[in-house]
């Protein structure tokens, strides 16, 4: 699933204000005061300046737990329109980003947890609906187990997976860059996974 940016509904006058919010120094106008006072304007303005503010920081941070880029991307892109969806954005009492890398871990954790226990096929109603992790140890705790798996592969091995599923290149793309071929490419990432999902079995129980 891909979202697009929402387009800001503004006319002259509150762009005008808006522009020239973002155009203070930092330290006077915080990111929070600017995303509240566009979500004064309107509902679309709040969510564009939250998706141009988070978006790629979020799908770093899932990046983390789901060992995919794209994954990551598709995870993002769902709590972006379940917030619109549901008009999650009017009742959020913590900072606005606070409640997304809440609720981008807890959708990233889930869904790495059924992925492990071995679904085939992931809903997002049946990640969303999943009970979160008690504490943001557990998060600490999961990101430090794939941290120790990785480190247990081959320094090839570890490239050629972080160059695919961190930073999202083709295999063709690592090969030239590694100077091996697509089949140990390939091969390499194969392995990493097999590790991964054999080392977190212990952390996710079937």
């Amino acid at each position: 699933m891909r979202i697009k940016p929402l387009q800001p509904d503004l006319d002259n006058d509150a762009a005008r204000r808006l522009s020239k919010v973002a155009n203070e120094p930092e330290q006077v106008w915080d990111k929070e005061l600017f995303i509240r006072l566009a979500f004064a304007e309107s509902a679309k303005a709040g969510c564009e300046v939250l998706f141009r503010y988070y978006y790629q920081v979020l799908c770093n941070h899932a990046t983390r737990f789901v060992y995919s880029r794209e994954l990551a991307e598709d995870i993002v892109s769902e709590v972006f329109c379940r917030m619109w969806r549901t008009q999650a954005y009017a009742s959020i009492r913590t900072s606005y980003r606070f409640y997304l890398f809440r609720a981008v871990r807890n959708e990233a954790y889930n869904y790495l947890r059924l992925e492990i226990q071995g679904h085939e096929e992931i809903s997002w109603a049946e990640i969303s609906n999943d009970p979160i992790p008690d504490s943001v140890v557990q998060f600490d705790e999961l990101i430090g187990l794939i941290d120790t798996i990785l480190e247990t592969s081959s320094p090839q091995c570890r490239r050629a997976f972080m160059l695919n599923r961190f930073e999202g290149k083709k295999y063709r793309e690592i090969a030239d860059e590694m100077g091996v071929s697509i089949k140990t490419v390939e091969a390499h990432v194969s392995k990493a996974l097999h590790m991964l999902r054999k080392g977190l079995r212990s952390y996710w129980p079937s």
